[in-house]
């Protein structure tokens, strides 16, 4: 009985260590994410946002993930495609790439920006683009140094990408993808 009781407590103090340091793993916690396109038609321009987005970094090695879909693409105030009556299926764009995360953990200043490559990737389309981003990272006042904005800007080249729902656009569409971070834990 005393052996059973041992061997409980030990399984209980093991399960409980194991628990207690997944629960205290550091990490960024994303939040507040948005996707905003800018087009130009001929002198008119189109801006629209989609707050409905998936992001993910990890901080441990810096990998960073946008999902969108085609959706997010959509302006509801641009003209039809040419053909309307098409419907198109849904497809899962991915912005993927590595960020600078040490220097993000142990940024001092109030604003740091970098140069960042991110692929382009829709597996449907066959689609591997690389696209530049400048990456502006804000550290707002000095009362919390976990807390970051992010913000991403880059152009998507419409002659390159040839998405239908960029149809009568000019070639440059810039794409600012925006969220915010919070890093807990240690590291």
């Amino acid at each position: 009985m005393i052996q059973t009781m041992r061997i409980l407590l030990i399984i209980l103090a093991m399960s409980f260590s194991i628990n207690y340091a997944a629960a205290q793993q550091a990490n960024y916690r994303t939040y507040s994410s948005v996707v905003k396109l800018s087009a130009f038609q001929g002198d008119e321009n189109y801006q629209w946002e989609n707050k409905d987005i998936v992001v993910f970094l990890d901080y441990k090695n810096g990998d960073f993930l946008v999902r969108l879909k085609n959706k997010d693409f959509y302006n509801k105030l641009h003209p039809e495609p040419a053909d309307p009556g098409e419907e198109q299926e849904e497809r899962e764009f991915l912005f993927k790439g590595i960020l600078p995360i040490r220097d993000i953990i142990n940024q001092k200043s109030n604003s740091q920006t970098y140069d960042v490559e991110l692929q382009l990737i829709c597996d449907d389309l066959r689609m591997n683009e690389t696209v530049n981003f400048k990456l502006t990272i804000s550290r707002p006042g000095s009362s919390s140094q976990n807390y970051r904005i992010f913000m991403l800007q880059g152009i998507l080249y419409n002659d390159q990408l040839n998405l239908p729902l960029f149809e009568g656009f000019n070639n440059e569409i810039e794409l600012f993808i925006n969220f915010n971070g919070y890093f807990e834990g240690s590291y």
